[in-house]
């Protein structure tokens, strides 16, 4: 009863959860340590409940390869000229980049479940958008990084492995082994407890903006107005952008390509993303995750 609760919330909850790791640091940090396992899980148990033969055909089409493109290459070089045109340079201009480069949470096809659409074709949009995402900060790092900037391509392969390839082999073994009647039963209170699980993410990636706030909270609050700037951005660019598909196709863009994958990002290219661009991912969260509350409610208004 309660996990109904909770997951016909979620949207509602996931920004509380992003206050509750601000307000209490100690419990963000001790969450983020399980992030990791919690990611492949929650990559798991979307799977779980996809046609993976049906998802590899929708990643092939040419539609998800061009929103993946649009959604990395794309949102990164817009961004980069308008923050240039404004005056932004240096650390500032690199982080907003970045971010603009940033592939979208593996946890997409969840947050769109959550607003009540199909988890498919958010699965398919973030994994290849993951794909191009290596190329994008290449180039970022190129032009705006320094010199002996690179990328850790080990670890992102190593990565794509644990969090994409390995929960996709898993699940086509359970869809193998255990009776689509069984699957089609259990899989609605799987997907509960997926929101749960989502809902760790806005709780452990907050210590990091506490953290700045605590040190300058002015640069915090600046931090902060920004991030939600670029959120809104991302969200209503794919939106009207994609409007021309319907609705519903909209929406499901514009919250895949309001998501961002930080922490992958921002692992694959320490040290040499600037000193903004890890307070900027703290600050982001919260915006990030109100997105999904957005989302349902514009499926109410127009989809109803």
């Amino acid at each position: 009863m309660l996990l109904r609760f909770i997951a016909r919330h979620s949207t509602l909850i996931m920004p509380v959860c992003a206050i509750v790791g601000f307000v209490f640091p100690d419990l963000s940090n001790a969450v983020l340590v399980y992030l990791p396992q919690v990611l492949f899980f929650l990559m798991f148990f979307t799977l779980l409940g996809i046609d993976q033969y049906a998802l590899l055909k929708r990643i092939a089409t040419r539609y998800v390869w061009v929103f993946a493109l649009f959604q990395s290459a794309g949102m990164s070089l817009v961004l980069t000229l308008i923050a240039y045109m404004l005056g932004l340079r240096g650390d500032w201009l690199l982080a907003i980049a970045g971010l603009g480069a940033t592939a979208p949470l593996f946890g997409s096809g969840a947050l769109v479940n959550a607003v009540g659409f199909d988890a498919q074709l958010a699965t398919a949009k973030t994994i290849a958008a993951t794909l191009v995402m290596p190329c994008t900060l290449l180039g970022v790092l190129w032009f705006l990084g320094d010199k002996n900037a690179h990328l850790d391509t080990g670890l992102y392969i190593k990565r794509l492995f644990v969090y994409i390839v390995l929960p996709m082999v898993l699940a086509v073994g359970v869809r193998r082994f255990v009776s689509p009647a069984i699957l089609l039963r259990y899989y609605p209170k799987i997907g509960q407890f997926n929101i749960l699980l989502l809902m760790l993410f806005p709780l452990g990636l907050m210590a990091g903006f506490r953290s700045t706030f605590d040190h300058d909270p002015w640069q915090a609050l600046l931090l902060l107005v920004l991030s939600s700037v670029l959120a809104l951005v991302f969200y209503f660019t794919a939106y009207f952008i994609y409007r021309r598909f319907g609705d519903e196709n909209a929406i499901v863009a514009a919250l895949v390509c309001g998501g961002r994958n930080v922490l992958l990002a921002y692992t694959i290219t320490v040290p040499f993303m600037g000193a903004v661009f890890l307070p900027l991912l703290g600050a982001f969260q919260l915006p990030a995750f109100c997105l999904p509350l957005l989302g349902k409610y514009m499926a109410k208004r127009y989809l109803s």
